[in-house]
């Protein structure tokens, strides 16, 4: 097990008008030669060799691990915070016991194309995901800001399909 526990650390933005939180989370344990591993299992948005960390943009919010930190920026509470920590420390440690397995990666991972998403979305644009058009969605179901599940109307089969097309380049959306 290569992460065991963290100390959260909270704060809020600089803009004073932000209902948002940012969170630190200072881990037990030294990850910095696993990113790359991480890089390969949990689709990169940013790999930087030099500092080492990898940046990951995944349903809004832009994560970074470095070597002994995990930053979250965008969180409603501490419990969305919790969350996404417990299921980073899942990752990272299932990612340690199979490292050998993994080929790591130093490049930034491709990301699933916009038209090839909105091909199994149903093209109501009904807007009950809160975006003006399904083409709008595809767009952050791309960028790993919106998953699946936040299209009410979607029906299952579609779901499935659609999130096993984005589980070649992004991790499943955490519960």
């Amino acid at each position: 097990m290569r992460v065991k526990s963290y100390r959260k650390e909270f704060a809020l933005p600089p803009n004073p008008k932000a209902r948002h939180l940012r969170c630190y989370a200072h881990l037990d344990g030294n990850i910095g030669e696993l990113l790359p591993h991480l890089n390969t299992v949990l689709g990169g948005h940013q790999y930087d060799k030099e500092t080492p960390s990898l940046t990951l943009k995944f349903k809004g919010k832009l994560i970074t691990l470095y070597s002994q930190m995990i930053a979250i920026n965008i969180l409603k509470d501490e419990a969305e915070a919790d969350s996404i920590l417990e299921w980073l420390r899942r990752e990272i440690n299932e990612t340690w016991k199979r490292r050998r397995e993994i080929e790591p990666s130093y490049e930034v991972s491709a990301k699933p194309r916009i038209l090839d998403i909105l091909r199994l979305l149903p093209k109501t644009n009904c807007q009950q995901c809160g975006q003006a058009t399904c083409m709008v969605f595809a767009t952050q179901v791309s960028e790993g800001v919106s998953c699946p599940d936040d299209c009410p109307p979607m029906d299952e089969p579609s779901r499935r399909k659609l999130q096993k097309y984005l589980d070649a380049y992004q991790p499943a959306c955490w519960s």
